[in-house]
């Protein structure tokens, strides 16, 4: 597989230079140099050429060592992230299971130590030891102990103390703090949608006025910003739009203004994403606006013939050939930046639903949103579409299906689920 690579597809700042133009300029500069390495020899002309795609491979080794050495022990200038510690074992856990890497018993019973001892006593997670409970903190436990898996580390979440601190959280215009008078905005509702609905803790009393307060944060551009009149942002689309799939209420937004907000954010010289109008590329946005394509694809009822309404090879060759560091490992931001765990397992999933075609075929779609266990039906109709596979460079790099609105491979996802929807539900109907 090839493509041409042209310098003609370039930022063109119409001679008005800004502060902003010239780092888009420079990202791009570095870009076109990596670029280059990777363009067929007899193709090459003054503007560009054409990319051998088969070069391309995923570091698979170099990553799982980056991991694994940032779960032996962090240096001191971590400590800025101490209210950070239930996404470490998140980032680290995603990463290696989707990467395909063993797991081993002593990793998963330290991580659920560690975060039992995360958990307060009036429910949700803590970010760090003595720290008041918060839902980013509490997202990323909750997702932690779905990728350890087994009923030992189901049993260590207090569901009931979970639901009464998610309920003090609400706000009566539905949306969440995230935590005792916090901010508020899109990322606190995601956060309590995911939990709750993994925890089979969905009742109608915490997902009152949910779907409009996200609808309400839908911009004239047509992403979704944090809270209303704010600017449409990349990652707070994601959110949104996944917790409204959650609700089975995607239509309470403009989805024409969405899909045209969302198809501006992929940049036709890198590949990748941005976050919003006129930011530069980063690998994070992979998911964060990757991730949000397929949760589109199904709110348009778009089949899988019809294909991603976004370029798959394109934001795979900027993964491939940009954001991986081949001394180190791990993966990262852009040319020039640092790897880190964030941004590996950002990027990683980003890869994963650029290479699947993951969805939901609109002859298939569940429609009941008032049952309880609607829930989990529509959660688990998501799958993986093998005749969709899209690999650029070797076969081997290829990483396993993720869930788009969960953002963790299906298997533990499904194991948890059955285990919570064994459970008896706080509410039998959810209108």
């Amino acid at each position: 597989m090839s493509h041409v690579f042209s310098y003609d597809f370039r930022y063109d700042d119409n001679e008005c230079e800004t502060e902003t133009s010239v780092l888009q300029a420079e990202v791009e500069d570095s870009i076109g140099d990596i670029y280059l390495n990777f363009v067929e020899p007899g193709s090459l002309a003054q503007g560009g050429g054409a990319i051998d795609d088969s070069r391309h491979k995923l570091l698979r080794a170099k990553h799982e060592q980056f991991i694994h050495d940032a779960i032996n022990g962090l240096s001191s200038n971590f400590a800025v992230l101490d209210a950070s510690q239930p996404w470490f074992s998140f980032w680290c856990l995603n990463s290696l299971d989707m990467l395909g890497c063993d797991i081993s018993q002593q990793l998963r019973e330290r991580v659920v130590d560690k975060l039992s001892r995360l958990q307060s006593p009036s429910g949700g997670f803590c970010g760090g030891s003595g720290q008041l409970p918060h839902l980013a903190g509490s997202y990323a436990a909750v997702m932690a102990i779905v990728l350890v898996g087994g009923d030992a580390a189901y049993k260590t979440i207090d569901r009931q103390g979970m639901y009464s601190w998610l309920m003090s959280m609400k706000r009566p215009d539905g949306a969440f703090t995230m935590h005792a008078d916090g901010e508020v905005d899109v990322r606190g509702v995601y956060c309590a949608m995911v939990v709750a609905s993994l925890l089979n803790i969905m009742t109608p009393e915490l997902i009152k006025g949910t779907a409009e307060f996200i609808a309400r944060c839908q911009t004239c551009e047509g992403g979704i910003g944090p809270y209303p009149g704010v600017e449409a942002h990349g990652g707070y689309t994601l959110c949104g739009l996944a917790a409204l799939d959650i609700l089975g209420k995607t239509d309470a937004l403009r989805l024409d203004r969405l899909a045209r907000w969302m198809s501006a954010r992929q940049l036709a010289f890198e590949g990748g994403f941005n976050g919003r109008t006129n930011k530069l590329v980063d690998g994070c946005y992979s998911y964060w606006m990757g991730g949000a394509f397929p949760i589109l694809q199904k709110a348009l009822k778009r089949s899988r013939t019809e294909g991603y309404i976004y370029d798959r090879a394109a934001l795979q060759r900027y993964l491939l050939a940009c954001c991986q560091d081949r001394r180190a490992g791990g993966l990262r931001d852009k040319p020039g930046k640092s790897p880190d765990l964030y941004h590996t397992m950002y990027c990683l999933i980003g890869l994963s639903l650029s290479q699947h075609y993951v969805g939901v075929e609109p002859s298939e779609q569940v429609t009941d949103i008032t049952s309880v266990y609607s829930v989990p039906v529509r959660m688990m109709q998501w799958g993986a579409m093998p005749a969709s596979l899209l690999v650029l460079g070797l076969r081997s790099n290829v990483v396993k299906p993720v869930h788009p609105v969960y953002s963790v491979p299906y298997t533990p996802l499904a194991s948890f689920v059955k285990y919570f929807y064994a459970l008896p539900p706080l509410a039998d109907r959810l209108l």
